[in-house]
């Protein structure tokens, strides 16, 4: 086999999965802005890194720019190189400790911050990055990508988090989670008004059959989700809820609420985006378990992106609903 051979066959197996899509905006755009709206679970600069390094074509044709510009018809081909064993080093983030247990920490993690290394993300600073740099400990993992790591909140989500110190917290924690005895609440801005002040949303969810980086109640391999629901506040132009999610599916708040019909504002992916907050408008709020037989609760108050967004809008009488 000649050298060229051996060659492709190296380069096709460090190809993780590739997509063709066809443009199909009623405008030109620039292809790094339609490679993120369509592959939202990946950083901008990743992409932008594809991009660069030939991974991405545009009329089966290799583009130099990432801000080359796409016409309606337009086909783009995308490739995702395979991830590289990770092997995290330490390095500094900025969030909050809330509280410090001999087998758990509590933190409050900020809108913006991944929490663990993954295929879309290479090379982001992530969460367990700093995890690493604050406790020494999490080095005694054995999973050098997750150390401590029992639960996820999305990117763009913020709020209160559980991570393990050690494996025994790392067990208990992560059976607590599978059996549902960690009691989770959320609070959201969503569109419009629900009728109902109080609320069961129990759609399943699966992968979404035509994007896949999507997650729908119409999906593929759909797995029972169960959500309640219960308003804090009517406003002129929004709802503020607590959720309550009984099952922990990707991005299960999310697709609950756009499947009523009042997506979470500011979610690009579920919903559209917002003049009056970069991210969705989403927070973990609250987490409440026993461990050891004894009663842990912890919150965390509303980021002030979410407080200045509720005060663009007055608020109306309860009464709305009836």
């Amino acid at each position: 086999m000649n050298t060229d051979n051996l060659q492709a066959q190296r380069d096709a197996s460090q190809i993780r999965a590739a997509h063709t899509l066809t443009y199909s905006a009623e405008k030109q755009g620039r292809l790094d802005h339609y490679l993120v709206s369509s592959f939202p679970d990946h950083s901008r600069t990743y992409l932008r890194g594809l991009i660069d390094k030939n991974h991405v074509l545009v009329n089966q044709k290799g583009v130099s720019k990432s801000g080359a510009v796409l016409k309606i018809g337009d086909t783009v081909s995308i490739e995702f190189p395979t991830a590289e064993p990770s092997h995290l080093v330490a390095h500094k983030v900025d969030f909050e400790v809330i509280d410090m247990q001999p087998d758990f920490i509590i933190i409050n993690k900020p809108a913006g911050l991944t929490v663990h290394p993954a295929p879309s993300n290479l090379g982001d600073i992530t969460l367990a990055h700093g995890l690493l740099h604050r406790f020494e400990e999490l080095v005694e993992f054995n999973d050098d990508e997750r150390p401590g790591i029992v639960h996820r909140l999305d990117r763009d989500t913020s709020g209160v988090m559980i991570v393990a110190r050690n494996e025994r917290g790392k067990s208990k924690i992560g059976t607590m989670f599978h059996d549902r005895l960690i009691k989770k609440t959320y609070c959201a801005v969503v569109h419009g008004h629900p009728a109902e002040r109080e609320g069961t949303i129990d759609f399943p969810i699966g992968r979404d059959r035509v994007y896949r980086h999507k997650m729908s109640h119409r999906g593929l391999k759909e797995r029972v989700a169960t959500t309640f629901y219960a308003v804090r506040s009517y406003h002129e132009n929004f709802t503020v809820i607590d959720c309550f999610p009984v099952t922990g599916r990707t991005h299960q708040i999310r697709v609950h609420c756009k499947a009523i019909g009042h997506s979470i504002f500011g979610d690009e992916l579920y919903g559209e985006t917002s003049k009056l907050i970069k991210r969705q408008a989403l927070h973990a709020h609250k987490l409440a378990f026993e461990y050891d037989g004894k009663a842990f609760e912890y919150s965390v108050p509303l980021p002030d992106d979410m407080v200045r967004l509720i005060a663009t809008s007055p608020e109306l009488p309860a009464e709305i609903a009836e």
